[in-house]
């Protein structure tokens, strides 16, 4: 396989991978609108949002139905570009999924056993660490902070839409039981018991959603620079020996990468934190 086909194939399969993802999130999201009516309505005892009051409850899950396809177009658009980034994506995605898998798995033990909850630390513990990994990984494979940066922002994305859907098939799938266990002592929903109260946390969850599926690439573009940075330190040797044909090599190989590889995640953020933004001003989730 030529390196071209190659890379080819790892962008079709970051796309897929990002496309199911949100295809089984925003179908989780039609069968807990279905199942759990007040999930799309603000029912707890914070600030109410107002897509409910102008759309009313059936425009609401219509609403959030459409802003998760926004979601989704924005993540599989960044995700079609900067084809260049392979081996940052690569290291990114098989840490996410080794994360998510853990989220996952201590997800349906300490539900099905709340005596077991203190695993869900150490799976957060996990999570945080996926990008730190990826950086380390990308940043000794191509030398630069930015591929550790790159990597981050790929575990992000691809961790993201994978907790989503976790979370929200994981509320689904334990509601009857959460409803006489963790949630019953929930402040913040007044609803007794019942699917009112199993509604109103879901929904409360979802909020959670969008500002995960906001901010998770962000930061953790951040925490795999870091992480980079850190491991290109350390391999540094203290007299580096470099001769100036390297150093014209290095340079002019990474100068034509650089716009191809960081500029859309760079768009990418900037249009989430602005959507993000009209959400908290408009009151929206």
């Amino acid at each position: 396989m030529t390196r071209l086909a190659l890379a080819r194939w790892n962008n079709r399969w970051f796309l897929g991978l990002l496309a199911a993802g949100f295809v089984v999130l925003l179908a989780l999201l039609e069968v807990t609108f279905r199942r759990f009516p007040s999930s799309r309505d603000s029912s707890g005892t914070g600030p109410k949002a107002n897509v409910a009051i102008w759309f009313g409850s059936d425009g609401a899950g219509l609403f959030y139905l459409g802003l998760g396809l926004v979601y989704a177009g924005l993540y599989l658009w960044v995700a079609s570009q900067s084809a260049r980034s392979a081996n940052s994506r690569r290291a990114g995605a098989a840490c996410a999924l080794a994360a998510a898998a853990v989220w996952l798995v201590v997800s349906v033990i300490t539900n099905l056993l709340p005596a077991l909850v203190l695993l869900r630390p150490l799976a957060l513990l996990v999570v945080l660490g996926a990008p730190l990994i990826a950086g380390m990984l990308s940043a000794k494979v191509g030398g630069l902070a930015r591929d550790a940066a790159l990597a981050g922002f790929w575990c992000g994305l691809v961790i993201a839409v994978l907790i989503a859907a976790i979370g929200v098939g994981v509320d689904n799938v334990f509601a009857t039981t959460l409803v006489h266990t963790s949630w019953s002592n929930d402040p913040t929903c007044p609803q007794p018991a019942g699917p009112a109260l199993a509604g109103c946390e879901i929904g409360d969850d979802l909020g959670l959603v969008a500002v995960e599926l906001t901010f998770l690439p962000i930061v953790w573009a951040g925490l795999g620079a870091i992480a980079g940075a850190v491991g290109t330190a350390a391999s540094v040797p203290a007299f580096p020996r470099k001769t100036p044909d390297r150093a014209e090599i290095s340079t002019s190989s990474a100068d034509p990468d650089r716009p191809s590889s960081v500029r859309a995640p760079i768009i990418f953020s900037g249009i989430m934190l602005v959507l993000f933004l009209a959400e908290m001003i408009l009151k929206l989730v």
